[in-house]
């Protein structure tokens, strides 16, 4: 008398396992990398007190960000206090003054030996060159990096959206080949069963 195969194969609860941790993996890939490049959009450095023209390459909202620690060619920065640090920032070609509005959200982010938090918001019309100054007000004070860049927030919203379905998708997958093959497999059991 010949054994019957049970079907579906056990060989799909490991599939189903297979499923889940690809999609871990990806899920810590795509968060890590994502921060990583949201962080690279933060990309012009400045040491304050000074004054340095950066290249602001496309229109709309900017943020600053105040570094509390920071690396810049090779040299660390750590930084506790900026308070009475006044800037300023104007096109360097129309010498138009450029509004800069304290941070209406609280936006931080400590990677790769940066950290920071956002202190201004300012939007601008036309890319081009840009001066930045920076003074204290009482005229003396702790040397600090400011950092200027475009679309962090949304970049890290859109990496968390993107890294979470990736996981709910193959954890959804991973459950639901498991529960059909155990499902299926129980039956073929029973019917096995009831034909002896």
């Amino acid at each position: 008398m010949e054994t019957e195969v049970i079907k579906p194969s056990k060989i799909f609860y490991v599939v189903s396992g297979v499923i889940l941790v690809i999609g871990i993996i990806l899920f810590v890939i795509i968060l890590i990398s994502g921060i990583f490049s949201s962080v690279d959009k933060i990309n012009n450095q400045v040491i304050v007190p000074g004054t340095k023209i950066i290249e602001l390459k496309e229109t709309g909202k900017y943020s600053i960000y105040f570094e509390y620690r920071s690396v810049i060619d090779g040299k660390v920065f750590e930084t506790n206090n900026i308070s009475g640090l006044m800037c300023s920032l104007r096109n360097a070609e129309t010498e138009e003054l450029i509004k800069l509005d304290n941070s209406s959200v609280n936006s931080n982010y400590s990677v790769n030996g940066r950290e920071g938090k956002r202190i201004f918001e300012f939007a601008i019309n036309e890319p081009g060159k840009y001066e930045l100054k920076a003074w204290y007000e009482e005229g003396e004070g702790e040397e600090a990096v400011l950092a200027i860049g475009k679309g962090f927030g949304m970049t890290l919203v859109r990496t968390i959206v993107v890294s979470l379905g990736t996981l709910f998708i193959s954890f959804g997958a991973s459950f639901a080949i498991f529960i059909i093959t155990l499902v299926k497999r129980k039956k073929a059991k029973s019917d096995i069963l009831a034909r002896l």
